[in-house]
């Protein structure tokens, strides 16, 4: 029979089973059911490992006793709505839908990462690094990408729950030493828009009645980054105190800025839209993890 005419292959009904489970989790910001599976696995230990760590990292980590069990990722697409421009177009102040589409894009991301270094028995995910991005083929959408690598630490590190970091296994290391304890990330996105004041329309038509040909500053903008920035870190604060820390290091500021045009009756002009992305490591303060790890510290001469 020709391959025109060939019978369609009979579904596997065990492959759509497993299929219809792995979007019922995905639908609940869950793994899909293979993935699951292979980490399940590794928690039992005997198995190879992979890890982005570097050599240093992986020798100074070795130290403390802190071993390697795989790499973990977590990753969300997240499509953003969208509000009639009228709603923002004549007031300053934050764009609540988009804020909240990133930062619940990231909250998945994030929460599969969780989910798969506790799936696979680990106590932190250190050095984990998230990526952000768009597709031209779902415009209007986000991506979030973390990855880290999942590991097992000794009984003086280990928390009531998985810890995740951002920082570098030198840094944790460093960090251990002194006697601080690395509790979680703390991340937020705040999206603010600013409409350009009369001032700023000047400036920017230039021409004869416009004032664009003398140097000054767009003090409504420069105010609209002061204030996307005050946003993203008072929620930065917030996540600390929630997970009793006392402050938060190596934060890192990723800002973007980019224009929109309204034009209505008899006027035209380019507001701006600030997009302000924080993140940094949680930290708690404990002297006594000097001493619980003085064999493990006398043994590395820096």
């Amino acid at each position: 029979m020709t391959p025109l005419f060939r019978r369609p292959a009979r579904a596997d009904p065990a492959a759509e089973q497993r299929a219809e489970e792995s979007e019922r989790r995905l639908a609940a910001g869950g793994l899909p059911v293979a993935a699951s599976e292979r980490l399940a696995a590794l928690a039992t230990g005997g198995a190879a490992f992979g890890s982005d760590l570097e050599v240093s990292e992986y020798a100074l980590l070795g130290r403390l006793g802190i071993t390697p069990i795989t790499l973990v990722m977590g990753s969300s697409i997240y499509h953003v709505g969208w509000q009639g421009g009228m709603g923002y177009t004549f007031a300053a102040g934050e764009i609540d839908f988009l804020s909240s589409g990133h930062n619940e894009c990231r909250r998945l991301a994030l929460g599969r990462l969780l989910e798969e270094a506790s799936t696979c028995g680990a106590d932190a995910v250190v050095g984990v690094r998230i990526e952000q991005g768009g597709h031209d083929w779902a415009p209007g959408a986000v991506e979030f990408i973390a990855v880290g690598t999942a590991v097992r630490l000794p009984a003086a590190l280990k928390s009531e729950r998985t810890v995740l970091t951002d920082l570098s296994g030198q840094e944790y290391w460093k960090l251990c030493s002194a006697g601080v304890r690395p509790v979680g990330i703390a991340a937020h996105t705040s999206v603010y828009y600013v409409p350009a004041s009369w001032q700023t329309q000047m400036a920017q038509g230039g021409g004869m009645f416009g004032s664009g040909w003398t140097n000054q500053e767009l003090r409504d903008f420069t105010q609209g980054v002061y204030a996307a920035r005050e946003t993203a870190m008072s929620y930065l604060s917030a996540q600390a105190r929630e997970l009793d820390g006392h402050g938060v290091v190596g934060v890192k500021i990723d800002q973007h800025n980019s224009g929109h045009r309204v034009a209505g009756l008899g006027y035209e002009r380019e507001d701006l839209i600030v997009t302000f992305n924080v993140i940094g490591t949680v930290i708690r303060e404990e002297p006594g993890l000097v001493e619980e790890l003085a064999p493990a510290l006398a043994t590395l001469s820096l």
